[in-house]
């Protein structure tokens, strides 16, 4: 799905801008590599238990594309944060 494959690059490129052994790198990359993988309920998990500022900017980037989002995610409301954002309950 060509709209992962964008979302993941840009999930990518933000962790290009942070250390390399730093746990907020690797969190962008096990975002990035999950949703690749089309493993939806495995990145609600671990962006639900990231720090504030990596979980806001990873979900930032996915809903840029509402398409991904709504795999995920139910639609925010006008005027919602993205930390409170809820997950759709999947299975995979």
């Amino acid at each position: 799905m060509e709209n992962i494959n964008t979302i993941t690059k840009k999930i990518v490129k933000g962790a290009k801008e942070l250390h390399p052994e730093s746990i907020d790198y690797q969190s962008y990359i096990i975002v990035a590599d999950l949703l690749q993988s089309h493993e939806f309920r495995a990145v609600q998990i671990v962006v639900d238990g990231l720090d504030s500022l990596p979980r806001e900017n990873i979900l930032s980037i996915i809903i840029e594309d509402h398409d991904v989002w709504n795999m995920m995610f139910e639609p925010l409301k006008d005027g919602q944060y993205l930390a409170e954002k809820k997950n759709k309950t999947l299975t995979n």
